[in-house]
């Protein structure tokens, strides 16, 4: 009989075939040996090529296949059948630094009143962000709780390690979900008094690529509404983190004008991307968008040549 190991590594696989040899070749070269590889085929529509390519790791893996559920049903797969007592998330597409296991362990097993521990990331693949930090971008906070999380004073990157138990005891993963549904977990086990930590070390290093479900900022944003509604409908909330709520409503349908100002903008919808400038700015009270909006009232090609000659693509000048 094999005892059980330190961690479980839980890799959710869809459409990443070309990148899951990366994933599990930084799974080999960890500096900390005691734990399981659950690799999760969600469904992928290019099994037969993605097998292929696991057959290497196949003694280095427990692999199991299922019908596509999303990333939610992916995860929940390999948390059941996890056998150890804590859980890390690597998708598919990613890769850790040697070290990731050995300092997240160690975190937790110094820190025993956290649950669950929050890394920082560095940016590769796709895009003019290759090379940064996430906490560039998405501040960790010096405190991560559900008023910081919600309204976005902290940010959880999703490569966490996480004690099993307080996992499966608040809800799991949601499958209704199938984006931002790390997002809606960390929410619910913060409501429940989980208690989160960061680790400001970059640990992980996280893959942008064009036309991914983390790609599209609007999409995205309109998957935290979906969650915050939900949330509002689902749990026994104060009057604070209610406010909190309605709060991070307010601010990311802001994030959606914005999302579809710029978009009019760049393909010359005038008009409509100075309306949505002004409705984001009620909200977001910035004086680059008051500008913005000035600018598309006197002078919108001018903006317009500005805004393509310093932004060759429109996915740029979303990010």
């Amino acid at each position: 009989m094999r005892t059980e190991p330190a961690v479980s590594v839980l890799v959710p696989c869809y459409n990443t075939t070309a990148f899951i040899a990366d994933a599990l070749d930084s799974l080999r070269s960890q500096t900390f040996r005691d734990f399981e590889t659950i690799v999760v085929n969600d469904g992928c529509p290019d099994t037969a090529n993605l097998e292929r390519v696991l057959q290497p790791y196949m003694d280095d893996i427990v692999y199991l296949r299922q019908d596509n559920r999303g990333p939610s049903g992916a995860r929940n797969t390999a948390i059941r059948a996890a056998r150890a007592p804590l859980i890390a998330l690597l998708d598919g597409d990613d890769v850790w630094e040697p070290n990731y296991l050995e300092d997240q362990v160690r975190f937790l097993r110094n820190r025993p009143e956290v649950d669950v521990v929050h890394p920082n990331a560095t940016f590769i693949g796709d895009g003019a962000h290759a090379g940064r930090l996430f906490t560039d971008f998405c501040p960790a906070g010096s405190v991560t709780s559900f008023h910081t999380v919600v309204s976005g004073q902290c940010y959880v990157f999703v490569g966490v390690t996480a004690r099993k138990d307080p996992v499966t005891r608040n809800g799991w993963f949601d499958e209704s979900l199938r984006a931002a549904e790390d997002l809606d977990l960390w929410l619910r086990l913060l409501h429940a008094n989980v208690r989160f930590a960061h680790n400001a070390r970059p640990l992980v290093r996280y893959r942008l690529r064009q036309n991914s479900q983390s790609d599209d900022r609007g999409a995205l944003t309109v998957a935290a509404l979906r969650v915050y509604d939900k949330l509002l409908k689902e749990l026994t909330l104060s009057d604070a983190e209610r406010g909190d709520l309605a709060g991070a409503i307010s601010r990311a349908n802001a994030e959606l004008d914005l999302v579809k100002a710029k978009k009019a903008l760049y393909r010359g919808n005038y008009a409509e991307a100075s309306r949505r400038f002004t409705l984001a700015n009620r909200t977001l009270q910035s004086g680059r968008l008051r500008l913005a909006a000035l600018a598309l009232k006197f002078c919108p090609a001018l903006l317009a040549r500005y805004v393509h000659r310093r932004f060759p693509t429109e996915r740029e000048y979303l990010h």
